[in-house]
């Protein structure tokens, strides 16, 4: 029967129950259990049927020196539990350091200057490069005012009215070439696919034409020099000549295809030669006047496409130009410099509050550490009570069954255990250094706002070192 139950024992017990070195906690000495596992009842029991031990025994038995084995391996496994607890202990201890990061916050305002200053240094030269060319166009605009006697602002397009310009010319020539295409449609075979793209492609000319001369040449009306707005006057007549030309080069193209001929380009270039004023009926002269209408506009567009005075507007653009990529150099270092402020500010009160969460988790995990040598003495305790339990219970069963002969005398004594190295638990190095980390943590709170009043000032006076270049000329005056 009893090897049945032994064997019912083993197939029922938990693995997972067994004691194992550097278990992460505590596991307790079960004193039934582990009287049962050793069979000290029944082993009690037959050595005191056999008068064992004897009276004058001084080595213990075996089931109890099984006992002390036991015991000893158990006590073993708490400390190794405890040395491996307090080495993580000691580990995180030594992370929680503050030190180094409350000082290098302490001096967040010098080390925000010295990267203010790099930044500066670093772009110092490029500014210096678009200031100078941006004081140069300046210099150029201001002689070329003097020069020709201009105290008003130059009026040129934006960007998008500029491209605003341009769709207008197509749109002219767009418009045009719908108008005329059923005054060319007459005369060809493709019907109205064909007159419009012929009709385009006049308007193309026509308007182009009458575009670049009022881009370029007719402004010098305008012109301080006798001499060139005499020229600007001769530009002047000279399109609106040329814009007739055109118009009734068109209308004369017009009278060929309708007339059928072989070759109507050059039947309209001999008609304009030899009779230029000459049209056939009233639809080549309203195709004519249409002509002039849009050629007229596009002049128009063209001439308002920069400056009335001629140079004024592109001078003034360079100018306009320089300035602008100085101002958004300087608007991008001020965008540098912000965001150099933010982060070192953003970098200072998480420091704090690192630090203050690290002091809390420091004083925290000497807590746990006061409480892993508590814990350990409890359970060595507890290990030796187990000692005395399981012993007792092996000696009174024995001495129940020895038939009155004298119990040994090494029953009055427990056996003396292996000595067992137990880890230092002191934490008056670690209580110290709890101290010191709130004195920095104390020092830090007291100073972080002065701190951050000195990062602001160094941001000022930084901010302020980039003059925007348009206090030395406003942009109006330039625009």
């Amino acid at each position: 029967m009893g090897l049945l139950e032994r064997l019912w024992d083993w197939l029922t017990s938990s693995g997972s129950g067994k004691p194992r070195k550097g278990h992460p906690d505590l596991y307790p000495l079960e004193v039934d259990k582990l009287a049962k596992e050793l069979r000290l009842v029944d082993e009690a029991k037959r050595l005191g049927e056999a008068g064992l031990p004897a009276c004058d025994a001084t080595l213990i038995s075996g089931p109890e020196a099984a006992v002390v084995q036991r015991v000893e391996k158990a006590r073993q496994d708490y400390v190794d539990w405890a040395a491996l607890r307090l080495n993580v202990l000691s580990q995180d201890l030594g992370r929680r350091n503050i030190t180094q990061d409350v000082n290098r916050a302490r001096q967040a305002d010098k080390e925000f200057e010295r990267k203010a200053s790099t930044l500066l240094t670093e772009q110092d030269s490029i500014l210096r490069t678009l200031g100078e060319t941006a004081r140069k166009r300046k210099a150029e605009l201001d002689a070329f005012r003097t020069e020709h006697g201009l105290t008003r602002e130059a009026h040129f397009p934006s960007g998008t009215r500029t491209y605003l310009l341009y769709a207008v010319l197509f749109l002219l020539v767009g418009v045009e070439g719908v108008l005329n295409a059923r005054f060319f449609a007459q005369g060809l075979d493709s019907g109205l696919l064909g007159g419009f793209a012929e009709a385009a492609i006049m308007a193309a000319i026509n308007v182009a034409v009458a575009f670049l001369l009022g881009k370029f040449a007719i402004r010098y009306v305008n012109h301080r020099s006798a001499a060139l707005k005499t020229l600007g006057l001769a530009a002047l007549a000279f399109s609106f000549f040329v814009m007739a030309c055109v118009g009734m080069g068109i209308a004369h193209y017009r009278d060929s295809l309708t007339a059928e001929v072989a070759n109507p380009a050059k039947a309209a270039l001999d008609a304009f030669i030899e009779h230029p004023l000459h049209l056939r009926d009233f639809f080549s002269w309203a195709l004519f006047a249409i002509s002039m209408v849009f050629g007229i506009a596009s002049l128009f567009d063209g001439l308002f496409s920069e400056d009335l005075y001629p140079g004024y507007g592109s001078i003034s653009r360079r100018t306009q130009t320089a300035v602008e990529d100085h101002e958004d150099e300087l608007n991008t270092l001020r965008i540098d410099l912000e965001e150099l402020k933010n982060e070192e500010l953003k970098a200072l009160d998480k420091t704090l509050e690192r630090a203050q969460a690290d002091v809390a988790v420091f004083e925290s995990l000497i807590k746990d550490k006061l409480m892993t040598g508590s814990r350990l003495s409890t359970a060595l305790r507890d290990a030796d009570n187990s000692l005395d339990a399981l012993l007792r219970k092996f000696r009174t069963e024995n001495e129940l069954h020895r038939k009155g002969l004298q119990r040994p005398v090494y029953f009055d004594r427990q056996p003396d255990l292996r000595p067992i190295r137990t880890p230092d638990f002191s934490t008056a190095a670690d209580e110290a250094g709890l101290r010191e980390q709130r004195v920095l943590v104390n020092a830090l709170l007291a100073e972080v706002q002065e701190i951050r009043a000195r990062i602001q000032a160094a941001f000022t006076q930084h901010f302020d070192r980039l003059k925007p270049l348009g206090t030395h000329f406003p942009a109006k005056e330039i625009a």
